[in-house]
């Protein structure tokens, strides 16, 4: 026979008090710059690499791919942080569309990048600079390791 769990689930809303709203929302913003940080951190320590041992034209282009991500996404970091001081907060549409019109605007600048540059870029730096933008959270986890979770 088993046996269930009692029901401790509550029905009720849970209402929050000024203070409370504020600190969250400004705790999520923190949080928002701070993955927008690492990400900068990680693509400029890729470029350094890049410039030591490849050279100046494959620190451009590392540079160069990551800002086709780190552009349109410090666009919607922004747009996110913005969006918490209004009182019903940032809504999961807006998310999404958002989040949508960043990952267009990140594949436009890409084929930019091609069209305009396409021969003169070392297109292993481009993709490893973009990835490192893409990730640049995990230099994060590495540096703060439990605690980061907690930051954000």
């Amino acid at each position: 026979m088993i046996k269930s769990l009692p029901d401790t689930s509550s029905n009720k809303p849970v209402s929050l008090s000024d203070v409370e709203k504020n600190r969250l929302a400004s705790r999520g913003r923190a949080g928002l710059f701070r993955l927008l940080f690492w990400q900068v951190v990680s693509a400029l320590i890729v470029a350094c690499f890049f410039l030591v041992f490849s050279g100046t034209n494959a620190f451009f282009s590392s540079l160069a791919g990551s800002l086709c991500y780190l552009a349109p996404n410090a666009l919607f970091v922004i747009r996110l942080a913005l969006s918490t001081f209004k009182p019903e907060g940032a809504g999961a549409g807006l998310f999404l569309v958002f989040n949508g019109l960043k990952l267009l605007l990140a594949g436009g600048l890409l084929w930019m990048l091609a069209d305009v540059g396409g021969s003169y870029l070392n297109w292993l730096a481009v993709l490893a600079g973009l990835i490192a933008a893409l990730k640049g959270h995990w230099l994060g986890m590495l540096v703060w390791g439990k605690q980061f979770g907690k930051m954000l």
